[in-house]
């Protein structure tokens, strides 16, 4: 992107937008360690600031097993990192360990800090006698300068069962400096027979170990791997990381049947499990059943990217959802941010932060009309 005048970029709504890979390599520290290799989810960074980003992985031997966790003991286990400047990590700028826990799927979410702004890193964790894969990330420039050319990508809505994502390949191999999900990381659905791929579980995912197993079977893919191993993501969710078309606290449909208190434990654990799999910093923790997504990052005085939830805080679909020639659609007191988030975003963009304003975001940005005249009741 280039800095020559001022404009506003709006994603969303589409698949994913392509943008050389780095390889995902990995190492076994011994050939004969007691324990299978815990790494099979990948690696994955996001978040970046001036000075640091988040970095994730999840331990999981055996990704889809019944109970969601893995194939990992009730056991808590130490994961060491490593930040270099060098994919030989030769030398260190950063370190450490945590604990990744049962409890928490054994994910891991570290803070890496201490670091160049505008500055390109490798990194990799260790665990129970296991090397990860390597992945590079990035930070952002200082405020007040605009730092290297930024290639950026952007993904969204990619349902397993009907087809390979070879995108993310050629993603990775475009070199990206940053990549945007804009939700519909996973689909609930649940298996369909005849498809060209299928996901593990007959009936529509609703439990935590539910979801904890569709992450995993997604986080699966070697090409998704290679994604989020080769630059730092910013992360949003759609409506099939937790139902299809839900609007705040309101379900698309009955099925399947839940009471409210069902639905509400059907979200909790859908936003928990999507904490976990996701390379987020513990602000954007899910508490309950919500989980702060809408932020801001800037990179430098290039561009701020405006992250939006469409979900969470929206009133609800108009006319019963759908396509419909509705009136209501048009009142003025409706939002699909929400008035808080709207409100918060209205402040962001008079700030004018960088040449650019990019909203990452998950549903149509105009007003849908079918052959018939009817309009889309999901968009904005």
């Amino acid at each position: 992107m280039s800095p020559i005048s001022r404009r506003t970029l709006v994603l969303g709504g589409l698949a994913a937008a392509g943008v050389s890979a780095l390889p995902v390599r990995s190492a076994v520290i011994a050939a004969t360690a007691a324990v299978p290799y815990p790494f099979q989810l990948g690696i994955a960074s996001g978040e970046p600031d001036t000075n640091s980003v988040a970095l994730w992985t999840r331990l999981a031997p055996s990704p889809l097993n019944a109970d969601g966790q893995g194939g990992m003991t009730n056991t808590n286990v130490t994961v060491d990192w490593q930040v270099s400047t060098t994919d030989t990590f030769s030398t260190l700028v950063a370190s450490g360990s945590v604990t990744a826990t049962y409890a928490n799927a054994h994910s891991v979410h570290v803070v890496a800090g201490g670091l160049n702004a505008d500055s390109d890193y490798f990194y990799r964790f260790r665990a129970q006698g296991h090397l990860s894969p390597v992945g590079r990330t990035r930070t952002t420039p200082a405020i007040g300068t605009n730092g290297r050319d930024l290639v950026m990508a952007f993904t969204s809505c990619a349902h397993y069962e009907e087809g390979y994502y070879t995108v993310y390949r050629r993603m990775a191999e475009e070199n990206p400096g940053l990549i945007l999900h804009l939700g519909d990381y996973i689909y609930e659905y649940g298996a369909v027979a005849g498809r060209t791929r299928t996901h593990a579980g007959t009936t529509e995912i609703v439990t935590l170990a539910d979801y904890r197993r569709r992450y995993a079977q997604y986080k699966s893919d070697p090409d998704l791997q290679a994604a989020h191993a080769v630059a730092p993501w910013l992360v949003v969710t759609d409506d099939h990381e937790v139902e299809n078309n839900y609007a705040n606290m309101v379900r698309a449909d009955s099925t399947p049947s839940l009471t409210s208190a069902q639905w509400t434990a059907r979200r909790t654990a859908a936003y928990r499990a999507y904490y976990e799999n996701m390379p987020l910093r513990p602000a954007q923790a899910n508490s309950g059943n919500s989980i702060p997504l809408y932020r801001r990052l800037r990179w430098g005085s290039l561009a701020t990217f405006h992250m939006l939830d469409t979900r969470q805080y929206r009133h609800d679909q108009a006319c019963g959802d759908g396509w419909k020639v509705c009136s209501d659609a048009d009142l003025a007191s409706r939002s699909l941010p929400g008035n808080a988030q709207e409100t918060w975003l209205l402040d962001g963009l008079a700030q004018h932060y960088g040449t650019w304003d990019i909203l990452g975001q998950q549903v149509f940005f105009a007003r849908r009309f079918n052959s018939a005249g009817a309009a889309s009741m999901d968009s904005w």
